[in-house]
């Protein structure tokens, strides 16, 4: 048996309403929020859970501050020294406005961090666990402009676009589950919507 813990939608950076905490120098909300994500990576260490996924939205904006950036990335670390694998997917606020810019998780790609993946794409991957591997599919947030070429949208209206678009994820989807190996567990990952909003 393989136990998961699964979390989502940190969104932090979210501030309103609260005060600067004079002994850490950061806002009280973002304390609060950073409570929180440190009371279910305690629970994640105590409880020994052989995999931690994350559903997308680390962050409030698409830009994160360097501070943010540190918090989360403190709590991840925290995990793989524990020897707790984290699986990551993007979301939404994840994303960069330019298809060519960095998204907010994908310094964890980039710095090669062990026991850290990072979705950004429909796919299968394989994890590593305690208790053996798993297989998971990932369904990160998905774009109109990801998924379709120019002439495929060339002229639909944002209804036909969008009834294209959940045809071409169902098949990516469909394609993904016909080649797990039914030998190893497997989820599937996804963010809470896969349309962009209208």
């Amino acid at each position: 048996m393989i136990r998961l813990l699964h979390l989502a939608d940190t969104h932090l950076g979210v501030e309103s309403y609260g005060r600067l905490d004079p002994a850490t120098g950061l806002s009280s909300r973002l304390g609060d929020f950073l409570a929180v994500l440190d009371q279910l990576v305690d629970y994640a260490v105590a409880q020994r859970v052989d995999l931690v996924v994350f559903a997308g939205d680390a962050y409030k904006t698409r830009d994160p501050s360097p501070t943010h950036q540190r918090e989360f990335a403190r709590r991840i670390r925290r995990l793989c020294l524990a020897g707790i694998p984290c699986f990551l997917l993007v979301g939404n606020h994840d994303l960069p406005n330019a298809q060519s810019r960095a998204h907010t998780t994908e310094i964890f790609d980039t710095l090669g961090v062990p026991g850290v993946t990072v979705a950004r794409q429909i796919g299968t991957h394989r994890v590593e666990t305690a208790s053996g591997p798993l297989q998971v599919i990932s369904l990160p947030w998905v774009t109109r402009g990801s998924m379709l070429t120019r002439e495929e949208a060339r002229g639909q209206s944002l209804e036909e676009l969008n009834t294209r678009l959940v045809h071409k994820v169902a098949g990516a989807l469909a394609a993904e589950m016909e080649a797990l190996d039914p030998a190893i567990p497997a989820i599937a990952l996804f963010v809470t919507s896969m349309l962009e909003p209208t």
